[in-house]
């Protein structure tokens, strides 16, 4: 083998090489396991820091999420909530910070406490954060206010919250409706999913309780003791849990509906009205 063949078999060799180096397959994840240990000191070095650059506009730093409760697991983020003054605005931080997922929600004390009161639609979901934390600093206080608002909330009527709830899992059954006329399959099972996610929100509500960590939704749901008539069963087919054929489908997606109705207007709740509103 001549020395200009043998060169430029080497270099294609070596191209070849450099192609494979350089182009990954996929981009790797930045994502590690960490303990609640090393969170709670991520947390803690990140309290240090929020007060060294925003002072005296900072009412209160505390831990929620699972981590706050002690039921992180090695991939949980690490959720922040800092309350400010009504005066301060600080958009909230979402990043990866050394294998950890971090947010940091900074909140206005009014709003903050105000909707700590209200038991909104999504009040199955973000009641724990009012509830439930690690607090790592708080201001002449403060976290009493919010232990005050927390306490309105538990006396407050939820009707209205139980009305808004039942007409967001009116609208998936209507969207479920249009996916099956259009005879769309994708379209039917993402809107039956969302269907029974809306549908869990009102047992949520009737039964007055929140979700403490969104990994366990659906097993506190099943454990509401107000529930449809069949409940799981239609949720495991609705949400695609267990497989189904279109017919099924579309049945358990009716009778849900249905049969949560039937709890919803037994509380005096209706979601149609005789007359035009404005």
């Amino acid at each position: 083998m001549g020395p200009y063949l043998e060169e430029n078999i080497h270099d294609g060799q070596k191209r070849r090489a450099d192609r494979r180096q350089g182009s990954k397959l996929q981009e790797e994840p930045p994502l590690r396991e960490v303990s609640h240990e090393e969170r709670m000191e991520t947390s803690r070095r990140i309290c240090a820091r929020i007060l060294d650059s925003f002072k005296d506009g900072v009412l209160a730093v505390f831990v929620s999420g699972s981590t706050a409760k002690s039921l992180d697991r090695p991939y949980s983020d690490l959720e922040m909530a800092c309350i400010v003054r009504d005066n301060v605005t600080i958009p909230t931080k979402y990043y990866v910070h050394n294998g950890l997922l971090v947010q940091i929600d900074y909140l206005q004390e009014a709003a903050f406490l105000e909707a700590a009161r209200q038991p909104g639609r999504d009040w199955p979901i973000g009641a724990d954060q009012y509830r439930n934390r690690i607090v790592l600093f708080e201001r002449d206080g403060w976290i009493q206010k919010l232990d005050e608002a927390v306490q309105e909330n538990d006396r407050t009527d939820f009707k209205d919250a139980l009305r808004f709830a039942a007409l967001n899992m009116t609208e998936s059954l209507a969207a479920a409706r249009n996916a099956r006329f259009k005879n769309d399959a994708v379209d039917l099972r993402t809107r039956a999913f969302y269907m029974a996610w809306d549908t869990a929100r009102v047992v949520f509500l009737l039964n007055r309780k929140y979700v403490l960590t969104t990994s366990w939704y659906w097993k506190q749901l099943f454990e509401c003791p107000v529930q449809p008539k069949d409940f799981r069963k239609l949720v495991e087919i609705v949400a695609g849990f267990v497989s189904s054929n279109r017919e099924e489908l579309v049945e358990a997606v009716e009778r849900l509906w249905g049969e949560t109705m039937l709890l919803v207007v037994a509380r005096g709740i209706s979601i149609e009205s005789a007359d035009i509103q404005v």
